[in-house]
């Protein structure tokens, strides 16, 4: 296994820019720094090959074409692995340097991979297709030094191996270096291990057959490389067996966790580890559509930015998502920066994004969506399996959704589709225990319709019905999905806001009451608009009250004051209570007097 750079692959063996190929990493965009030294490693290894020209001998031209090709046969048929292509290239390089010598060899491994590795490997950019030949041209160079200054029949193929090696993962490595921030672990002990493996076992064997051909001819040196082919494509099919096992087998265990009685959490949990199975990840999360809010919410996350994903929400048509959604199909991306960064949005920081709605019955429930640091992380056939997956998901989602819609109705109103007050009022009880307990805070908002009744006295039921959903409207729209509707009654609606303080809670209740004014509507047999108001009381905890009983009558009472001042307007009931405080001192300092 050579060390080469590439694009798009996993190990950091081969360079390439802009091809979609399994093998090898590259940073596709360079910095000053890096280009300087990208054309300064192709100078110094077209020169070297420049100065030693004259020194080839021209006698064994036949040799070195056959050792060639065959170098570039064994780059053609690399397995792939997870980590970078497995080849016993080096089995060529050891015996041109047995064969013909330093000279003959930095020309042999320098086209080998220039022709092998570069121009008729799926085209690869100029720049990287030489850069590959002279970092192999200055690594024969070197090692060369090492083994003319050895003696001995083993020690010089050792030494010889030894030196190629850290001088071909050096210069690669150093090639890499910018992009290594983005590349975590690009360099690994799983790279190094198999490709210390594969020099272990190739260096004998090219000694082998370098003494083949100088004893027996080219013939019997040429029948002696052809198990080496043999071999390769053998472990190919294996990997590839390996793979597709691997594959079947996260698709097993989903099936297995479909038919098992497991939690929809730990069901999707389970979709994202066995998705790992099949393409790595940096992060992964799974977005579930609510019907209630129109927006995909966090259904599960694993990987490295959990903070960042798990309440990350996102609308129907935004970004890469949405495009994804409104084609009910799997939407691959290689390289995010090649994209505009409003599609990108919030996974702009990852370099390949694979997404997959999760459909049943043809529609969304929800969205798998796979992140990696590195640009050509995933292919074709990542999508086919996520696919497969994604509908098992899809079934498993709907039929979650299917049983909270029923619970839902049992416990909201019908006309908004908010909490009744009941619920509301547990929800309320509990997230002030949580509160406590962590030392946070929660404002409930009470926002009560002004003039309701005096609207359907006049305009009719049904437009007062219209008037309570579209403050309804507001309420979903203005707050966070984490914050918590109600109808509380009549011409009442109520939202619980966790984390905030007076001041945010009195930002949220104007912004609220601007909204709903700005909002006109024009009910049957009005000549104009109507323009609609409310009044909103604020009571935050613990400050204002430590009991729910009393945190919604401090609430009552402050929009009974908003009523009495002219309403359409918010008060905190912590203004009261300082409004209260000043009467009283104001009263004892009248009555000293």
């Amino acid at each position: 296994m050579y060390f080469y750079a590439r694009a798009g692959g996993k190990l950091p063996f081969t360079v390439e820019c802009s091809t979609k190929v399994r093998g090898v990493v590259i940073i596709s965009r360079q910095g000053s720094l890096g280009l300087l030294y990208t054309w300064t490693i192709i100078i110094l290894g077209g020169g070297w090959l420049w100065i030693v020209f004259p020194q080839l001998n021209f006698d064994q031209i036949d040799t070195l074409a056959i050792l060639i090709v065959l170098g570039i046969l064994a780059e053609w048929v690399a397995v792939p692995f997870s980590q970078g292509y497995l080849s016993g290239g080096f089995v060529i390089v050891l015996a041109a340097q047995l064969i013909g010598g330093g000279v003959a060899t930095v020309w042999v491994t320098g086209l080998i991979s220039v022709i092998g590795l570069g121009i008729a490997n799926r085209g690869n950019p100029l720049r990287t297709t030489l850069f590959n030949g002279a970092q192999h041209v200055l690594a024969a160079a070197v090692a060369d030094i090492a083994f003319s200054l050895t003696n001995g029949e083993v020690l010089p193929i050792f030494l010889y191996t030894l030196v190629y090696f850290g001088v071909n993962h050096l210069l690669v490595y150093l090639y890499l270096l910018p992009g290594c921030r983005d590349h975590p672990g690009l360099f690994g002990w799983d790279a190094l291990r198999w490709d210390s493996y594969t020099y272990l076992l190739t260096a004998p064997y090219g000694a082998l057959m370098a003494k083949l051909y100088l004893t027996s001819g080219t013939k019997w040196a040429l029948l002696f490389f052809l198990p080496v082919l043999a071999a390769q494509i053998l472990l190919k099919k294996y990997v590839q067996l390996e793979e597709s096992n691997r594959e079947l087998t996260a698709l097993f265990q989903v099936a297995k966790g479909l038919r098992g009685r497991y939690q929809q959490e730990e069901f999707f949990d389970q979709i994202l580890q066995e998705a790992r199975r099949m393409a790595d990840y940096h992060t992964a999360l799974i977005l579930i559509w609510s019907q209630e809010r129109q927006l995909f919410l966090p259904g599960a996350a694993q990987g490295a930015a959990l903070e960042e994903t798990r309440n990350l929400v996102l609308t129907p048509g935004e970004g890469l998502v949405g495009q994804a959604v409104q084609s009910k199909e799997s939407l691959l991306v290689d390289d995010i920066r090649e994209i505009p960064a409003v599609d990108a949005g919030p996974f702009g920081k990852f370099r390949s994004l694979l997404i997959t709605p999760l459909l049943s019955q043809g529609e969304v429930t929800g969205v798998l969506i796979l992140g990696e640091m590195r640009p050509y992380a995933y292919e074709e056939k990542h999508l086919q399996m996520l696919d497969i997956i994604g509908g098992q998901a899809g079934i498993v989602l709907a039929h979650g959704m299917l049983l909270d819609k029923i619970k839902y109705l049992s416990v909201t109103d019908r006309l908004t589709n908010f909490l009744h007050h009941r619920q509301f009022y547990q929800l309320v009880v509990k997230e002030m225990v949580k509160a406590n307990a962590e030392g946070t805070l929660g404002a409930l908002l009470l926002v009560d319709i002004d003039n309701l009744r005096r609207f359907q006295a006049h305009y009719g039921h049904a437009a007062g019905d219209g008037v309570i959903q579209m403050v309804a409207s507001v309420l979903r729209d203005v707050t966070p999905p984490s914050d918590i509707l109600c109808r509380y009654g009549g011409g009442e609606l109520a939202v619980l806001a966790m984390g905030l303080a007076t001041p945010e809670a009195l930002q949220l209740a104007e912004k609220i009451r601007i909204e709903v004014r700005d909002r006109r509507l024009m009910p049957e047999g009005a000549r104009a608009q109507v323009m609609v108001t409310v009044s909103i009381g604020v009571a935050v905890f613990p400050q204002d009250a430590s009991d729910p009983d009393k945190l919604f009558q401090g609430a009552e009472k402050a929009v009974a004051r908003a009523k009495e001042l002219g309403r359409d307007r918010s008060i905190a009931y912590s203004q009261l209570i300082k409004q209260m405080k000043f009467k009283i001192t104001s009263a004892k300092n009248n009555v000293v007097q």
